[in-house]
């Protein structure tokens, strides 16, 4: 499955986004990290970078 992010937590801080090695996360317009489940492959690195533990794994 893939990487989840709460909006309600999010920050925006792009941790996510540099440690993904698919490339699989973008900040949306909102400035909250979005996840494309196409691309994600459950590798878990956004979820132990987050600082504010806004992603999961569903």
């Amino acid at each position: 499955m893939a990487a989840i992010v709460d909006k309600n937590l999010c920050t925006g801080c792009g941790q996510c986004i540099d440690s993904c090695p698919v490339e699989a996360i973008s900040m949306g317009s909102d400035n909250i990290a979005v996840v494309d489940p196409e691309l994600c492959v459950d590798c878990g690195q956004c979820v132990d970078v987050c600082p504010v533990e806004a992603i999961s794994m569903e």
